[in-house]
């Protein structure tokens, strides 16, 4: 079955609409691209699409005399590479496995992340905290305390470890958890507070990790969508407190994902 998109019209459905109607030809195979490949279309399943695609691509290319339509290389244009091309889209948007990509694309794009991929495709909240920080300690280097992160650590903690946990969180938690929220959050609180302990100690309280002024126990963390909005993942955060306070670790994580430029 080939996934479609908000009208209910595939990929495929949008091109022949285009060579059908002779009106706006272009814009309407152009959106047949674009939805191929935003919709992920799966590898297994919309193989044919896409080579139908690319044949009314060329003839279109010799009928409009438009050069940029013509076949290009592995560019992420059109050509005899598209199936790489749509590879590497849907790895640039860690797609998950929820349909959109095969088991194997996905095992191959998500190795690095496949025991977070599992505990949050299986709602196993606390495993999937306890594995977000594992991932994001890993590449910060050796120090003093192996399991906690230092005051700077968080801001070498890589761009795609971020953007990879985050979007893991937000489509398994349908957009309820993650970095992105955490964020969110952050600035507004910030913005009311600008101290930044004060904003930590805030935060808290909005993502539910304060009650009565006091830090509740990891015991009695919320692991489930029954939270509130933010109250996970946040192991990283009770391991960068330690040393940094409430405030610092959001504060430092939320400036490394700016400077990432993640959305």
């Amino acid at each position: 079955m080939t996934l479609k998109d908000a009208t209910g019209r595939s990929g495929i459905a949008w091109l022949r609409i285009g060579l059908r109607t002779q009106k706006n030809k272009e814009t309407q195979i152009m959106l047949g691209w674009k939805s191929i490949l935003k919709l992920g279309d799966g590898l297994a399943v919309a193989r044919q699409d896409v080579r139908e695609l690319q044949v009314r691509l060329i003839d279109l290319s010799k009928q409009s005399n438009r050069p940029h339509w013509h076949p290009g290389n592995q560019d992420g244009q059109f050509g005899p590479k598209t199936e790489t091309a749509v590879r590497a889209f849907q790895k640039d948007q860690l797609l998950v496995a929820d349909g959109l990509v095969g088991s194997l694309t996905v095992e191959a794009l998500y190795k690095d992340y496949a025991k977070l991929r599992d505990f949050l495709g299986a709602r196993q909240w606390k495993q999937a905290d306890e594995e977000t920080t594992k991932i994001m300690l890993r590449n910060v280097g050796p120090g003093e305390f192996a399991d906690s992160f230092e005051p700077g650590e968080i801001e070498r903690i890589p761009c795609s470890d971020l953007n990879a946990i985050d979007k893991l969180w937000l489509v398994s938690s349908g957009g309820h958890f993650g970095f992105s929220v955490q964020r969110r959050i952050w600035k507004s609180t910030i913005a009311t507070n600008p101290d930044v302990d004060n904003a930590g100690h805030r935060f808290g309280e909005i993502t539910g990790q304060f009650v009565n002024g006091q830090l509740i126990e990891y015991n009695r963390v919320t692991f489930s969508l029954s939270a509130l909005a933010g109250h996970l993942p946040t192991l990283w955060w009770r391991r960068s407190m330690v040393l940094a306070g409430f405030g610092h670790p959001v504060a430092s994580l939320v400036s490394r994902m700016d400077i990432c430029k993640l959305p």
